[in-house]
């Protein structure tokens, strides 16, 4: 089983059930229907129907991939952020294994899960892969013209906004011009300050593309190859030789190094005032080991990404922040983006959210929880024009040359990443950007190669952007 750790906005799904309205029917095998009614209704119904889909209807191992707590705690999210959840259509992916497309009730957004079935196993899930609505999921009718898709993302907004599952803002985009901006909830709840479009949000992993850009700026430069050893840029402080000679600058930015997460326990038990500069890191990436030989197979890689920060220090004899801040921000036009530190005073930072049911006010604040200051694997600040800004200086070639930004925007398959950009595919097109998800903060940056939108979701409340983005993402699948 692969649940994602961004706790993506999920869709419930049913196969050839006459008590699901508009659901298209086809002939299923005899073992799907009682699994997909099963979770139908751990995604609709509660705990107790969460907890029964995990114990009759998943294989073993899917199971053991995944403790009991934060799966209940998975299907108890799908259950807020989308409000229940109904099928559209599905199709057969051959003889044990489905394709769904399916709705949400808050949005009426599109989304496609992927199911794969265990024949020794009972005939039970094995394989659980949720992603964008699917290429096959064809929209018919005249199609929505740009500012019908930005009048309907102002609708969109407003009706998360209304059910409580987003706070923050939004902007859409086609080429230069912007369709629409918006924003509800507080930046600031214990002061009231709402949230504007001008406000500040925590990016998360999103500084993975700057980091990624400021790479291949040093790799045109001369600076750096793709296939240098890590070991060339950082000494035996940082990692064994053993390992970071194996470890290619390519590596890092594929997540195909073997390495893992800085964020560990011992960054969770440790003041966060420790690690203000890259180099103050470097203890815990010391603790690394590798999951599989570097090259060989794809783990999503903070460490990876924070050693790239380092690399780009010792190639341009700048610190990580500075390199960025005159390479990046300062040529994009993006004034309002950076990594400041959380004891700076800086003017229109949100604070971020996460849910805590149990608590008195349903939010914990967590401000205790994320880095003292944005790091080259995420963490920092932007707002929704920055990166509409950002995006429109990489389309245009102002920050790398197209040839480099066609290398970051290539699929590594079959990990739907390339290098520092998630990718995806839906019938909306190719869309690359990133997202940002970490407790309190939930963001998002598509650009739709296809179709010309940009879309940017900043959100600073758990699991704030998938649904809105999902839900633009099926208007610009409408577009002419």
């Amino acid at each position: 089983m692969r649940i994602p750790k961004a706790l993506l906005l999920l869709s419930g799904w049913l196969l050839c059930l006459p008590a699901i309205a508009g659901a298209q029917t086809r002939e299923a095998p005899a073992h799907v229907e009682p699994h997909v009614r099963a979770y139908l209704a751990a995604v609709n119904e509660g705990e107790a129907a969460a907890l029964a889909f995990r114990n009759d209807h998943v294989a073993e191992a899917f199971a053991a991939d995944v403790p009991e707590r934060p799966f209940l705690g998975y299907f108890a999210t799908q259950r807020r952020v989308t409000g229940g959840v109904e099928l559209v259509e599905w199709r057969s992916a051959g003889d044990d294994a489905v394709d769904l497309l399916l709705t949400d009730r808050i949005y009426g957004a599109r989304h496609g899960l992927h199911l794969g079935f265990d024949p020794a196993a009972e005939n039970r899930i094995a394989v659980f892969e949720p992603g964008p609505e699917p290429e096959w999921a064809v929209r018919n009718g005249p199609g929505l013209s740009a500012p019908d898709v930005g009048a309907r993302t102002l609708d969109l907004l407003r009706r998360g906004c209304a059910a409580g599952v987003f706070s923050g803002a939004v902007l859409v985009a086609r080429g230069d011009e912007v369709l629409s901006t918006g924003a509800c909830g507080e930046a600031n709840r214990r002061y009231g300050v709402p949230n504007t479009a001008r406000t500040r949000f925590n990016l998360g992993s999103m500084n993975k593309m700057f980091t990624a850009v400021a790479v291949m700026q040093l790799v045109e430069a001369g600076r750096v190859r793709l296939d240098d050893p890590l070991s060339l840029y950082a000494d035996e402080s940082w990692l064994p030789a053993a390992i970071s000679g194996k470890i290619t600058v390519r590596h890092l930015l594929t997540h195909t190094s073997g390495l893992g997460n800085f964020l560990s326990e011992t960054f969770e038990n440790s003041s966060r005032l420790r690690f203000r500069e890259v180099e103050d890191f470097k203890s815990l990436i010391a603790e690394s080991s590798l999951a599989f030989e570097p090259g060989t197979g794809f783990r999503y890689s903070n460490s990876g990404m924070l050693l790239l920060g380092h690399v780009i220090e010792a190639a341009s004899g700048d610190s990580y922040f500075d390199y960025v801040r005159e390479h990046i921000f300062e040529p994009a036009g993006m004034s309002d983006t950076d990594s400041w530190p959380m004891d700076e005073p800086q003017p229109d930072l949100a604070i971020g959210y996460a849910w805590a049911p149990d608590g008195p006010f349903g939010w914990r604040e967590n401000t205790f929880e994320h880095v003292f200051r944005g790091t080259p694997a995420g963490g920092g600040y932007s707002t929704v024009g920055d990166l509409h800004r950002f995006a429109r200086a990489l389309e245009t070639d102002t920050l790398i040359s197209a040839g480099s930004r066609s290398w970051l925007w290539t699929d590594q398959p079959p990990n739907d990443y390339g290098g520092g950009f998630m990718i995806r595919v839906s019938s909306a097109g190719r869309i690359v950007g990133h997202d940002g998800v970490f407790p309190g903060i939930s963001s998002r940056l598509d650009i739709y190669i296809d179709k010309d939108y940009v879309v940017v979701v900043l959100g600073n409340q758990d699991a704030a952007s998938a649904g809105l983005g999902s839900a633009i993402r099926g208007l610009i699948a409408e577009t002419r």
